[in-house]
């Protein structure tokens, strides 16, 4: 898939997403699952605020299965795939947890996550993120 973005200067740069994505099942294991039928498709995963945070942005496809696997309760994790350094969503005293919570996933909107970055995450690092039931492994980190 062929994504576009828009540099600081405004024009438009071509971004190529390839995603591995894996449903936990009722055993509590990982199983594959066709990048079709997955409920969210990632859009990207970036360093920002001087590479302290990691931004992972993500576009909701299907609300009825978002809904059930994604919300409030949910605590996604970024895991850095070198060396297994697990990064979680910060918590603010003013602002609560640095990501959206809403109560409903809406279709085709696009939900952002930001994660700590305590891996030491670097621009071409390979990472999976954990959004609840969600696994989505080998995203390169731009």
């Amino acid at each position: 898939m062929t994504l576009r973005r828009m540099n600081a200067a405004g024009s438009s740069l071509p971004t190529v997403a390839a995603v591995v994505l894996a449903v936990t099942g009722c055993a509590g294991q990982p199983r594959a699952v066709p990048e079709a039928a997955s409920p969210i498709a990632i859009q990207s995963v970036r360093l920002t605020a001087a590479g302290h945070y990691v931004d992972l942005r993500y576009r909701v496809v299907d609300a009825v299965q978002a809904n059930e696997l994604l919300g409030p309760g949910v605590k996604p994790v970024l895991i850095n795939q070198e060396n297994g350094a697990v990064m979680g969503v910060p918590m603010t005293a003013k602002l609560g947890p640095l990501r959206q919570t809403q109560a409903t996933q809406r279709p085709d909107h696009l939900y952002f996550v930001m994660f700590l970055n305590s891996g030491g995450l670097t621009p071409g690092s390979k990472v999976t993120a954990q959004l609840g039931d969600i696994k989505v492994a080998n995203l390169t980190v731009e």
